[in-house]
């Protein structure tokens, strides 16, 4: 049934036990629930749609709202970001554009609801050890925003053969590494910089 799109004359109930197919869960009784349709524009590289104003102040104003859904019936799971006075934005990945076929213009009904399962990335054990025994590298890691970290994991699990990901968490980890020794070499440098003043 992916891809399935809901009718216009579809009820909320049925929009519901459809979601519920979708994502596996009781998705109506865990959280509020919102569905509406609009317009898929651009910006940059990235296909935006606006979410409703009645639908963004159920949101609180928060700078980034996790959310779960579908859009035309295809499962997706993004965040919110806000686009100026208290509204929120949508970013329509890349591979549900491509399922449905549609692009900047194309109309889509959307259903939502705040997500609040983790979405922190599941660490490959190479990348767990190699953290482990840097913990400059670590601690640089952990700073990082839960959507940089997915982004990383997902670049360096993307190979063929293990030991193509260990040569890759090897240097992502020396890269941490050589950062914190370069900033604090850079800050000393700046110091004797103004000293000759």
């Amino acid at each position: 049934m992916p891809g399935r799109s809901f009718s216009v004359g579809t009820t909320l109930a049925a929009k519901i036990q459809l979601l519920d197919k979708f994502l596996g869960y009781d998705f109506a009784m865990n959280s509020e629930f919102h569905i509406f349709s609009g317009r898929i524009y651009k910006v940059g590289l990235i296909r935006y749609l606006d979410v409703p104003e009645g639908i963004s102040k159920s949101f609180d104003g928060k700078p980034h709202v996790p959310v779960a859904g579908t859009v035309e019936g295809v499962p997706l799971r993004t965040t919110l970001v806000l686009r100026g006075n208290g509204a929120y934005r949508l970013a329509i990945h890349g591979d549900i554009r491509k399922k449905l076929h549609v692009d900047a213009g194309a109309v889509v009904e959307v259903a939502i609801s705040l997500d609040e399962e983790s979405r922190e990335p599941q660490l490959p054990p190479a990348l767990a050890l190699a953290l482990c025994n840097a913990p400059k590298a670590q601690q640089k890691f952990r700073n990082m925003t839960t959507a940089l970290r997915r982004q990383i994991v997902r670049y360096l699990v993307r190979v063929k053969s293990q030991a193509t990901l260990e040569r890759r968490v090897h240097k992502f980890v020396a890269r941490l590494e050589r950062r914190e020794v370069s900033n604090k070499a850079q800050a000393k440098g700046k110091t004797k910089k103004k000293g000759r003043k």
